[in-house]
């Protein structure tokens, strides 16, 4: 028998208990088969004890991390034979820990959902990113609750895109109806020449490799550095800016493979501005897969350089 194991993180104050307490009352789950939450976290909402005793819910309260073991986890098939699980993974504990666990016979992670309090978004961002990173890796759904009228949720759609480009982001009201985060672009998609600010590069480069069909043979102008390899051709070169998705030990080149007319007369990391045509093709830069190549048609000096990280909201 297959059982599914519904994994939820989230840093504190996320709404994790809440929002698994609201799902253990939907009929897909009351339906009278044993489920086994394994919480590993005391938040500032607690389990309704009285409703799971009568919906063969248990609640295993987990306080340490070492006690997520593989024998722990077959004692608790054992004794409790759920049809279900559902694990709120304390969100300071290390995420590879859920995923290279050896579980019982038919025990798979069926989806991973990461949840997050948009009141302490930007707060938590620069002071635990790294951290942050790592739930948003995995996830499956991103479910942002506590959105007020000031904020903008399409704004947090580039910093978990540039981690997890097949992540579901969705906004969650206070009665748990989930909205999907809409896309706004903060260039004309639609002009006959796309203009790219500096501060919008990385949502375009982004929505660029998710969108082919949106860009296929759309003129673009965007500046970035200028990076040519002595063993391309000389008609080719790399273009892009570096971004830090992650933290400092992530930073690397947000970069698109170049057509040139002739040979540029630029230097490594030199800020320039292209004017180009997008066209979607095999190439060995992108491991031989489809991807961006921009066929140049001018290259200037940028007026500003280039060199600050790409930002993702």
């Amino acid at each position: 028998m297959k059982i599914p194991i519904f994994l939820f993180n989230g840093l504190l104050e996320a709404g994790k208990t809440s929002f698994i307490n609201y799902m253990l009352k939907k009929r897909v789950f009351a339906d009278g088969r044993n489920t086994l939450v394994i919480a590993c976290e005391e938040g500032m909402e607690e389990y309704d004890t009285d409703y799971c005793e009568k919906n063969h819910i248990t609640i295993i309260q987990v306080e340490e991390e070492e006690e997520i073991t593989e024998a722990f986890i077959s004692k608790l098939a054992t004794q409790y034979q759920p049809h279900r699980v559902i694990i709120e993974y304390n969100g300071m504990w290390d995420m590879a820990i859920p995923f290279e666990l050896q579980y019982p016979t038919g025990w798979f992670v069926y989806e991973v959902i990461t949840l997050v309090n948009a009141e302490t978004f930007n707060v938590y961002l620069n002071n635990m990113r790294g951290i942050m990173m790592e739930h948003f890796k995995c996830a499956d759904l991103v479910v942002f609750n506590r959105v007020n009228e000031e904020m903008n949720p399409s704004s947090f759609r580039g910093t978990i895109k540039a981690v997890n480009g097949q992540a579901k982001l969705f906004i969650c009201d206070e009665d748990f109806s989930l909205e999907p985060i809409k896309e706004e672009l903060p260039y004309d998609i639609k002009a006959d020449v796309i203009e790219i600010e500096d501060q919008d590069y990385g949502v375009w480069y982004i929505d660029l490799w998710e969108h082919p069909n949106r860009y296929m043979n759309k003129k673009v102008k965007v500046n970035g550095l200028f990076f040519h390899d002595a063993h391309e051709p000389k008609d080719r070169f790399t273009f892009g800016r570096f971004a830090m998705p992650c933290c400092a030990d992530d930073i690397a080149l947000m970069g698109l493979y170049c057509h040139n007319i002739g040979k540029p007369r630029y230097s490594n990391k030199d800020s320039i501005s292209v004017y180009a045509e997008i066209r979607y093709e095999k190439a060995e830069v992108y491991n031989n897969d489809m991807g961006p190549i921009l066929y140049v048609k001018s290259i200037e000096k940028a007026k500003e350089n280039q060199e600050d990280l790409v930002m993702f909201n």
